[in-house]
């Protein structure tokens, strides 16, 4: 077992299930990071962590970006908490200084930054459609000009499968109970278009069975 997992699974024995498999811990964060190097990300890229959670893909981030570069949005102030103290070392966090904020909005304006490359893995498979919106609105906000934005998603395969409530459908700040939600392709474009952005899917498996999409503008 890798030193990443081992960490992992310490992690979760002592504080429970943190909203992300333990069993492909370090495999999900690890194809998270692989995608965004295949979008042209580099160390000098601004990247924003949608749902950074107990940090699995910020593992591999923060150790690859120059300081100042990384910046998560988590809900769950306490997932944060966790995975900065098994994952990363003082000295660590004092050399690449990520930052991070804690609103559950999906909200970005306050880092003031303009990001390069948007991630929210496994987000959209647990937000409702008024959260996606946000996300995508931020997006349109605080990305630069060739941002890239990729979210893991659970394509809904007939109309019943779409989801339709209101709320985050999984473990959060507000809920321990787990759960998963699909979305209809057409919506998404739907909602991409109004906002100016083009989406397409990414060939092959994201992570968890999951799927990436590629928001980028027009």
């Amino acid at each position: 077992m890798s030193q990443v997992q081992a960490r992992a699974v310490e992690m979760m024995s002592q504080h429970g299930f943190l909203g992300v498999p333990v069993e492909t811990f370090e495999d999900a964060g690890r194809r998270q990071f692989v995608a965004l190097l295949g979008q042209g990300l580099c160390p000098e890229s601004r990247v924003l962590d949608i749902g950074c959670g107990c940090l699995r893909t910020a593992y591999w981030l923060v150790r690859f970006l120059d300081p100042n570069c990384y910046h998560g949005i988590e809900p769950a102030r306490a997932r944060v908490e966790y995975g900065l103290e098994y994952l990363f070392t003082p000295q660590l966090l004092a050399q690449k200084q990520p930052r991070f904020d804690f609103n559950p909005r999906f909200d970005s304006s306050m880092f003031r930054t303009r990001f390069d490359y948007f991630l929210a893995g496994s987000i959209w498979t647990h937000a409702s459609k008024w959260q996606i919106e946000a996300t995508l609105d931020s997006f349109v906000r605080d990305s630069t000009p060739t941002g890239v934005f990729l979210p893991s998603y659970l394509p809904a395969s007939n109309p019943d499968e779409d989801y339709r409530g209101d709320h985050w459908v999984g473990t959060s700040h507000e809920s321990d109970t787990p759960g998963v939600i699909r979305h209809s392709l057409s919506w998404i474009e739907e909602q991409c278009r109004k906002r100016g952005l083009r989406v397409d899917e990414v060939p092959g498996e994201a992570f968890d069975s999951q799927y990436w999409l590629r928001v980028t503008r027009a």
